[in-house]
Protein backbone atom coordinates (compact mmCIF):
# COMPACT_ATOMS: atom_id res chain seq x y z
CA UNK A 1 0.00 0.00 0.00
CA UNK A 2 1.47 3.30 -1.08
CA UNK A 3 0.92 6.28 1.14
CA UNK A 4 1.41 9.89 0.31
CA UNK A 5 3.94 11.67 2.45
CA UNK A 6 1.14 13.72 3.99
CA UNK A 7 -0.83 10.61 5.06
CA UNK A 8 2.30 8.92 6.43
CA UNK A 9 3.17 11.99 8.50
CA UNK A 10 -0.42 12.24 9.78
CA UNK A 11 -0.38 8.57 10.81
CA UNK A 12 3.03 8.91 12.50
CA UNK A 13 1.82 11.96 14.45
CA UNK A 14 -1.27 10.11 15.70
CA UNK A 15 0.83 7.10 16.65
CA UNK A 16 3.35 9.35 18.45
CA UNK A 17 0.52 10.78 20.56
CA UNK A 18 -0.71 7.26 21.33
CA UNK A 19 2.77 6.29 22.59
CA UNK A 20 2.85 9.38 24.82
CA UNK A 21 -0.68 8.62 26.12
CA UNK A 22 -1.91 11.96 24.75
CA UNK A 23 -5.45 12.60 23.57
CA UNK A 24 -6.38 10.89 20.30
CA UNK A 25 -9.87 11.27 18.87
CA UNK A 26 -11.98 8.29 17.86
CA UNK A 27 -11.82 9.43 14.23
CA UNK A 28 -8.02 9.50 14.37
CA UNK A 29 -7.89 6.05 15.95
CA UNK A 30 -10.20 4.65 13.26
CA UNK A 31 -8.06 6.32 10.58
CA UNK A 32 -4.88 4.65 11.87
CA UNK A 33 -6.56 1.26 12.40
CA UNK A 34 -7.85 1.33 8.81
CA UNK A 35 -4.30 1.61 7.48
CA UNK A 36 -2.85 -0.79 10.09
CA UNK A 37 -5.15 -3.56 8.84
CA UNK A 38 -3.62 -3.35 5.37
CA UNK A 39 -0.03 -2.27 6.00
CA UNK A 40 2.35 -4.28 8.16
CA UNK A 41 4.61 -1.29 8.84
CA UNK A 42 1.78 0.78 10.26
CA UNK A 43 0.54 -2.19 12.26
CA UNK A 44 3.99 -2.57 13.86
CA UNK A 45 4.25 1.18 14.55
CA UNK A 46 0.87 1.00 16.31
CA UNK A 47 1.83 -2.06 18.36
CA UNK A 48 5.08 -0.40 19.44
CA UNK A 49 3.22 2.77 20.43
CA UNK A 50 0.69 0.81 22.48
CA UNK A 51 3.48 -1.12 24.17
CA UNK A 52 5.34 2.08 25.04
CA UNK A 53 2.13 3.63 26.35
CA UNK A 54 1.43 0.64 28.61
CA UNK A 55 4.94 -0.31 29.74
CA UNK A 56 7.21 2.65 29.01
CA UNK A 57 10.32 2.35 26.86
CA UNK A 58 12.04 -0.94 27.66
CA UNK A 59 15.81 -1.45 27.92
CA UNK A 60 16.98 -2.17 24.37
CA UNK A 61 19.30 -5.02 25.46
CA UNK A 62 16.59 -6.89 27.40
CA UNK A 63 14.15 -9.44 25.99
CA UNK A 64 11.33 -7.00 26.71
CA UNK A 65 13.18 -4.35 24.70
CA UNK A 66 13.53 -6.78 21.81
CA UNK A 67 9.83 -7.67 21.93
CA UNK A 68 8.90 -4.00 22.05
CA UNK A 69 11.23 -3.03 19.19
CA UNK A 70 9.76 -5.76 16.98
CA UNK A 71 6.18 -4.82 17.85
CA UNK A 72 5.48 -8.28 19.25
CA UNK A 73 2.92 -8.86 21.99
CA UNK A 74 4.42 -10.52 25.00
CA UNK A 75 5.11 -7.96 27.69
CA UNK A 76 1.73 -8.73 29.24
CA UNK A 77 1.46 -12.15 30.92
CA UNK A 78 -1.93 -12.80 29.28
CA UNK A 79 -0.32 -12.53 25.83
CA UNK A 80 2.15 -15.36 26.46
CA UNK A 81 1.54 -18.62 24.62
CA UNK A 82 1.02 -21.58 26.94
CA UNK A 83 1.23 -24.86 24.98
CA UNK A 84 -0.54 -26.70 27.81
CA UNK A 85 -3.63 -24.49 27.62
CA UNK A 86 -3.58 -22.66 24.28
CA UNK A 87 -4.21 -23.85 20.75
CA UNK A 88 -1.66 -22.28 18.40
CA UNK A 89 -4.28 -21.53 15.71
CA UNK A 90 -6.48 -19.74 18.27
CA UNK A 91 -3.49 -17.85 19.64
CA UNK A 92 -2.66 -16.47 16.17
CA UNK A 93 -6.36 -15.84 15.50
CA UNK A 94 -6.18 -12.29 16.82
CA UNK A 95 -3.26 -11.42 14.55
CA UNK A 96 -3.60 -8.68 11.93
CA UNK A 97 -4.96 -9.71 8.55
CA UNK A 98 -1.54 -9.43 6.89
CA UNK A 99 -0.18 -12.19 9.19
CA UNK A 100 -3.15 -14.47 8.59
CA UNK A 101 -2.55 -14.20 4.83
CA UNK A 102 1.09 -15.30 5.20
Amino acid sequence: MLLSNQKRLKIKEIIRRISLDKEVSLEERIYVEKYAKHCSSISIWLKKANSIRRHGVQNAVSINGLLQSLGIDGLDEENHFNPNKDDISDWFGSSPDWIKRS
